[in-house]
């Protein structure tokens, strides 16, 4: 055997080797998780976790909806009271104007009468 059918042997040797510590590795990883008690909590805390995410989301579009009502809700709010302040000073000029004229007509009375 020369030197280089030495180092292929030696390199296959160590594929091979590292190649099955890694399959014997995996397997024990899979194995040790299955059973363990440790992991069931994990696994229980994660879906713990994805439920409180979900509710946490709907939670942030009912916000969102109550918060888009709130405020289509002010805007009429806001909306009614321009319109009925408008109203009020509509009707404040006509009675400023009525009381002008009545002022006015008193006043020419009094000089012509």
């Amino acid at each position: 055997m020369n030197g280089a059918e030495l180092a292929a042997s030696i390199t296959g040797a160590l594929l091979t080797a590292f190649a099955l510590g890694w399959l014997a590795h995996w397997l024990w990883a899979r194995m040790a998780r299955a059973a363990s008690p440790l992991q069931d909590r994990v696994d229980e805390l994660a879906h713990e976790l994805i439920t409180i995410e979900a509710d946490r989301e709907q939670f942030a579009i009912n916000a969102a909806e109550r918060e888009a009502a709130i405020q289509a809700a002010a805007d009429a709010a806001v909306a009614k009271a321009a319109a009925a302040l408008r109203e009020r000073e509509a009707e404040l000029r006509a009675l400023d104007d009525g009381l002008r004229n009545a002022r006015e007509e008193m006043e020419t009375l009094r000089r012509g009468g």
